[in-house]
């Protein structure tokens, strides 16, 4: 699908957006569209590049990368805050031009149409990326980081795949897992260990760990492998802690029940509790998640997330959502209009119970069922997410588990600290 030259003339400009949303501060904006959009790196920004300082894409996990030179895994604007970027622009598939990173005067800048909009720099990696596991393979095959944060991602392949058509139609990381012939699903969790235990040398970089990793439906009951694996992995890493349990941590993962929930509070010390619900409508969930759609329910799963915080507390439990994936064509909303109204409408229904949301910019990635699709434009996504904000000080929720300083892939949290 070419890319439409006319797109500027067609949606708001990062000014105008800007302007209309005077509340809302211009670099989170831009935040905002640079996910939405996308970016592309110049000769000399490449060149500003150090994959012994930098963090740097072929360091970390390689679930989904498709670009073999380096880029950096993230950038670190002017107010301190990350920015997760995606260095897997697909030029065949995408409707607008993407932000171009540039050197202007030696320093780095975020670029468009040639102007420079903010200076940027690049994550400086963690000294455990240089070093090794005892089987001798890098540190980073087990886990991954962000400026303050450490990724585990316990297993590699989403089982709601098993099932045609289950999988979810945006997610890119279980098509590129078998598009390049990974044997190897879960993470050994022995070499975990000993990953986690030399980043912990580094005093000062990290302030908590997330762990995550693709659903597993067997067991028992459904899920219970998938619980079963987290609990081990969760247990092991809170044995280098002094109190042997409990440490700054979120766990990412499916929907558990109660007797799966009472199980988390009960053999580790999880602080943070995260279920994406990914689509904020039975029928687009039905349609985009069909697998999480078969297997559980959009109602069983939204069902379980409200009880979730019965174990975890107000404040301490969180979803996630694909934000723009609900105007995915041919079902998706036919307007934007109409999809803000019944998102809106059903986000207020789980954060009243104390949840916060936690949204990703949809862009439509490279290997996904998705990939040809168009995303939303950037008033859309300025809109929901200052209606998100709304709602999570209305309801006295939104800790900081996926903050501008942890995170980076929520741009929308960051209205939490204005």
């Amino acid at each position: 699908m070419a890319r439409d030259i006319e797109w500027r003339k067609k949606e708001l400009s990062l000014d105008e957006v800007a302007e209309k949303f005077p509340d809302v501060p211009k670099l989170l904006i831009l935040k905002i569209d640079v996910q939405r959009r996308g970016v592309i790196y110049t000769e000399a920004a490449q060149q500003k590049i150090d994959p012994e300082i930098h963090q740097v894409q072929s360091d970390g996990l390689q679930g989904f990368r498709i670009e073999k030179r380096y880029f950096p895994e993230g950038l670190i604007l002017k107010d301190g805050s990350y920015l997760i970027v995606s260095y897997d622009y697909d030029f065949d598939n995408q409707k607008r031009d993407p932000y171009v990173v540039d050197v202007i005067d030696d320093e780095i800048w975020i670029t468009d149409e040639g102007k420079p909009i903010t200076q940027v720099t690049y994550f400086v990696k963690p000294d455990y990326y240089n070093k090794k596991a005892s089987n001798g393979e890098p540190f980073t095959k087990y886990i991954s980081s962000r400026p303050q944060r450490i990724d585990v991602t316990l297993n590699q392949y989403c089982h709601f795949w098993d099932r045609p058509g289950g999988g979810c139609k945006y997610c890119p990381l279980t098509p590129n897992y078998l598009k390049q012939k990974l044997k190897e699903e879960r993470t050994n969790i022995k070499y975990v260990v000993e990953a986690v235990e030399e980043a912990l040398k580094q005093e000062g970089r990290f302030s908590g760990f997330m762990f995550t990793g693709g659903s597993i439906l067997s067991g028992a009951n459904i899920l219970d492998d998938e619980l079963d694996a987290y609990i081990e992995l969760i247990q092991a890493i809170g044995n280098l802690f002094e109190d042997g349990k409990k440490f700054p941590s979120q766990l990412i993962c499916s929907a558990f029940d109660e007797k799966q929930l009472e199980r988390l509070v009960n053999e580790i010390g999880l602080t943070h509790y995260t279920t994406d619900i990914e689509v904020l409508d039975k029928e687009k969930f039905a349609w985009i998640c069909e697998g999480k759609n078969h297997y559980i329910g959009y109602d069983e799963w939204k069902r379980r997330l409200i009880a979730s915080v019965d174990y975890f507390g107000k404040g301490n439990v969180s979803s996630g959502m694909v934000l723009g994936v609900e105007l995915a064509t041919p079902n998706g909303f036919p307007s934007e209009e109409e999809a803000f109204k019944v998102i809106t409408n059903e986000a207020e229904t789980i954060v009243e119970h104390g949840i916060s949301l936690a949204a990703n910019v949809w862009r439509p990635a490279p290997g996904s069922i998705f990939q040809k699709q168009y995303n939303p434009s950037l008033e859309y996504f300025v809109r929901v997410y200052q209606k998100f904000d709304e709602l999570h000080h209305k309801y006295g929720v939104g800790k900081y588990t996926d903050d501008y300083r942890r995170c980076g892939m929520h741009p929308g949290l960051d209205l939490l600290r204005v």
